[in-house]
């Protein structure tokens, strides 16, 4: 075990995990034990882990006399006070099950038994199908104690057929899950839907869900999982309203079904977040600010399990405020995401996590016409070789690389990134008309920088080509990563791009209001 996992571990720690383990510890003090507390403090005290300073704070004492001994000790009661601490119905059934052989074993059957109704009844109420086959396997063990000759093979055929009922419905529940991680997959690493190409691979995944039985459809995770891969599949083919009646229907699943809540609150977490991103991109903002409440309540309730919840509802503020103009509160809300990162260890995941905030940033900054912070932000998404992450965000990285240099007046780096673009967006089959349209722009912008009016001319026709690219359905997709058409209207009027995403953003939300009043 590398040291670094025990600082890291020690780090991750909320307060009341921290307080839980201490009282923990002091009830189990025998001889030294209670000295593997004052490493914890110690180590916890520490920004960056420093194995010579803990040992130098030590000597001495006798912990120390094998401080690989003490430190491995010191992170396996750490996960045992922690298991202990979030207790669960898994870990409940887990601990269920090995009491029923103890009980077993003990030749007391009868309190076996009734633990094993209980715990069979948990596991059918949770779909916990995994543990079906060792409590099946229990309840035939302990059918001499009921079973007569004439009937034993009547109970143990009964037994059995429940045994491949429940493993039929797992083998349901785990075919939607592959194939919504399929589509995730591809997603993940081409981005949403840009041509029909793109269309057609992604139905040839969802279309494997007509293989499955529907008969089967009789399970909360069958339903949850098949409407989450289903919504999946609309959203990267630009059919967002689809998707959002879909997503809306797992949210009151699984208001139904609160029990399942405690069992999948990372499932639950990332359900909002994905129905609040579909309805930012549709403009529904009384139904996106009401999906940010719940994951506010959710955070506040089931934060202390993974600071991940937290960082996944900031970080999507973040980009909530960029499309209504709110480029200040934007980066309000990124200073108070800076100082999650910095709490977390710097796992692939939160990295890659950590490139989109490079990407609001970039956004944000351009926003407030701040382009050389903008240029800061958008070059640590180009210049980072270390992490493959999506394909979409990184090509159009370099589009926004184009804007900040144009903003800029830097032609000669203007110039350089506008062949690289080009080369780079080829490479990887991103060289649509979209993409092409604003190569174009930009390069013959160079020859017309002190001709204004031809200038303002060119804005005109990028804007209405842009326009007409983008009312094919799945086109539309390439404004979801910026507002272009908005940056191009600020241009031809003259204004800021604040000030006319502001502007829409008022419309829509007075729209929306008249609207409901209205109904």
């Amino acid at each position: 075990m590398s040291i670094n996992y025990l600082h890291q571990l020690i780090k991750s720690l909320s307060a009341p995990e921290k307080g839980y383990i201490k009282k923990n510890a002091m009830l189990h003090v025998i001889g030294l034990q209670n000295k593997y507390i004052k490493i914890f403090d110690a180590i916890d005290k520490q920004k960056e882990y420093d194995e010579k300073e803990i040992i130098r704070k030590f000597k001495g004492e006798p912990t120390l006399n094998n401080f690989a001994v003490a430190k491995n000790y010191l992170f396996k009661f750490i996960l045992k006070s922690l298991e202990s601490y979030h207790n669960n119905v898994k870990s409940e059934l887990r601990s269920s099950l090995n009491q029923i052989e103890i009980l077993y074993n003990k030749n007391i059957p009868t309190l076996a038994k009734k633990m094993l109704i209980k715990a069979k009844s948990v596991a059918l109420e949770h779909e916990l199908y995994e543990f079906m086959e060792e409590l099946i396997d229990w309840e035939i063990i302990l059918l001499v104690e009921e079973a007569t000759p004439e009937n034993y093979l009547s109970l143990v055929n009964k037994h059995f057929e429940e045994l491949y009922d429940t493993l039929e419905k797992k083998k349901i529940i785990i075919g939607y899950k592959h194939l919504y991680q399929k589509l995730r997959a591809k997603a993940l690493y081409t981005g949403i839907a840009r041509n029909d190409e793109d269309v057609l691979q992604f139905q040839k995944i969802a279309d494997e869900e007509m293989k499955q039985d529907k008969n089967l459809l009789n399970t909360f995770n069958a339903q949850y999982y098949r409407n989450l891969m289903l919504s999946n599949f609309l959203f990267t083919i630009n059919e967002q309203r689809q998707a959002n009646k879909i997503l809306s229907k797992n949210v009151e699943l699984l208001d139904k079904n609160v029990h399942m809540l405690e069992l999948k609150p990372f499932t639950y977490i990332g359900l909002l977040r994905n129905k609040a991103v579909n309805e930012l991109s549709l403009m529904m903002y009384t139904e996106l600010f009401a999906t940010l409440e719940r994951m506010d309540i959710f955070v506040q309730k089931y934060g202390h399990l993974n600071r991940n919840y937290e960082l996944l509802t900031e970080n999507l503020k973040l980009f909530v405020y960029l499309p209504t103009g709110q480029f200040k509160k934007a980066l309000a809300i990124a200073e108070n995401v800076e100082k999650i990162y910095a709490q977390l260890p710097h796992t692939k995941s939160l990295q890659k996590e950590k490139q989109l905030h490079h990407y609001a940033l970039a956004y944000a900054y351009i926003g407030l016409g701040e382009y050389k912070l903008a240029n800061q932000n958008i070059n640590q998404l180009l210049h980072n070789t270390d992490l493959d992450f999506r394909s979409d965000l990184f090509c159009f990285a370099h589009i926004l690389s184009l804007i900040i240099y144009f903003e800029m007046d830097n032609q000669e780096m203007l110039e350089k990134r506008i062949r690289s673009t080009y080369r780079i967006l080829l490479k990887r089959n991103k060289l649509y008309t979209f993409e092409q349209k604003i190569i174009s722009f930009f390069k013959k912008s160079q020859n017309e920088t002190s001709k204004l009016i031809l200038l303002k001319k060119d804005f005109i026709e990028l804007k209405d080509s842009i326009e007409e690219i983008t009312s094919s359905n799945i086109e539309k997709n390439a404004l979801n990563l910026f507002d272009l058409i908005s940056w191009l209207e600020s241009k031809i009027e003259q204004k800021s791009f604040m000030e006319i995403k502001q502007q829409k953003f008022k419309k829509r939300m007075s729209n929306e209001a008249s609207n409901a009043h209205m109904h």
